[in-house]
């Protein structure tokens, strides 16, 4: 029992639902969350996306001045950690503010026309043009004055923190996917090396807007062949992924700590990897590399290859990103094949960027306590050089004691987690 890491709770937001039973019960049913986009300043980008629902931002943990510069990211954020608080016993007080860890992973935040609309109407000239001296005289006044808050992403961070009288050890990692694996490990070591109690930890997704779609596009990430776009995993006909948004978070402690307070245990966290192959920019990791990330979460989980059930793959989609986790699957894998399960959950959530790999932690603690496997969606037709286990199709009942899960950026950085039951 010594030092083992546990996850005691979570909570769960995405395109498919608001709790995490939800968005379970909708992935075994094979459901996707992709829709039109529904926002006119999108239309020109000719994609779907899987957004969330807009439930109310309201939230009496927020403070009302900062309320006003806040969007979907905060209520994403807000709402998956409160699950994970109640999930965990964390809300009985027992633990001091002092040894509560918080570590999330986090995009960027891109700020509305119509907030700045008044300053600029404000300083428009006879012509109609933009006058600079009028702007920076009297024209600015009108933004409101919090207004640059908003364009920090740990802004969220700090109204979560406050809500949760969270003051031990925190960070935030940004902005790509990798960043919520980051996040979880660094919540992992926290807990294992005794500088907090108990640590929150996961990723946000950008809000899915005309900026976050654009630098979608300039990344190479979209698939852009319009309304009938998809993320399509491992699919010999893929083009790129499709944005989405969403939110999990993870609360983890040692399995001592748990037991004296007589927390239930989601699953263990075995152990992390991560690697980098410093190509630069708009560059995702070759397969060595992460086959480097994926041996080095096995070693430090002290685990072979063979003894991973499911493995969740980033695959979003990407032609040369999904070639370059196929090679590294079979290398790692090989001659596992016949017990390696392989999915993805891109395709029916899209990329939520540094939320997906947090998600996909969820889903694979769903997999494990449910013997579940949810299909992958669009994958079909299957890229012909595929030699795992890629489960698709259809929901596939099976015994899962141990998940790997992949991340990667695009620019060269990766990451994988190991998780194993608690039955």
């Amino acid at each position: 029992m010594e030092n083992r890491v546990v996850i005691t709770g979570s909570g769960l937001v995405c395109s498919l639902g608001s709790t995490e039973s939800e968005v379970w019960s909708r992935l075994v049913a094979g459901e996707e969350g992709t829709a039109p986009v529904g926002r006119s300043d999108c239309d020109s980008f000719h994609c779907p996306a899987a957004r969330t629902e807009r439930f109310s931002e309201a939230n009496p943990g927020i403070q009302q001045r900062l309320g006003q510069i806040m969007d979907t990211h905060l209520a994403l954020l807000m709402k998956a950690v409160g699950d994970a608080v109640l999930g965990s016993g964390l809300n009985a007080g027992d633990i001091p503010a002092d040894q509560r860890g918080f570590f999330a992973g986090m995009g960027m935040v891109d700020y509305e026309v119509a907030d700045l609309l008044p300053a600029v109407l404000e300083s428009l000239g006879p012509a109609g043009e933009l006058d600079y001296n009028r702007f920076y005289s009297q024209g600015y006044t009108h933004i409101y004055p919090l207004w640059p808050l908003a364009m920090l992403n740990n802004i969220a961070f700090c109204q979560v923190g406050i809500r949760y009288d969270i003051r031990g050890e925190n960070c935030v990692f940004s902005p790509y996917a990798d960043s919520g694996l980051y996040a979880i490990a660094e919540g992992y070591r926290t807990v294992k090396e005794g500088r907090a109690k108990l640590a929150l930890c996961g990723g946000v997704s950008d809000k899915i807007s005309a900026s976050s779609l654009a630098r979608a596009v300039l990344s190479q990430l979209l698939d852009s062949s319009g309304d009938g776009a998809r993320c399509r995993p491992f699919s010999i006909v893929r083009k790129g992924s499709i944005l989405g948004e969403g939110c999990g978070i993870v609360a983890v402690e040692l399995l001592s700590h748990a037991a004296q307070r007589k927390a239930v245990p989601l699953a263990e966290v075995l152990g992390f990897g991560s690697a980098s192959d410093g190509e630069g920019e708009l560059s995702h990791p070759g397969s060595d590399t992460i086959s480097q990330a994926m041996c080095t979460a096995l070693d430090q989980s002290g685990i072979k290859p063979s003894d991973i059930d499911l493995l969740i793959a980033h695959a979003d989609g990407n032609p040369a990103g999904d070639e370059a986790e196929m090679e590294a699957i079979h290398t790692v894998f090989s001659g596992c094949f016949d017990r390696l399960m392989v999915y993805s959950s891109k395709g029916a959530l899209g990329h939520m960027s540094a939320a997906a790999p947090a998600v996909d932690t969820l889903i694979g603690i769903n997999c494990m306590r449910n013997g579940m496997v949810p299909p992958t969606l669009h994958a079909d037709p299957v890229d012909h050089r595929v030699r795992f286990d890629l489960v698709a199709g259809e929901c596939r009942p099976s015994r899962v004691r141990r998940c790997l899960i992949n991340s990667r950026s695009h620019e060269g950085r990766c990451a994988s987690l190991v998780i194993g039951s608690c039955g």
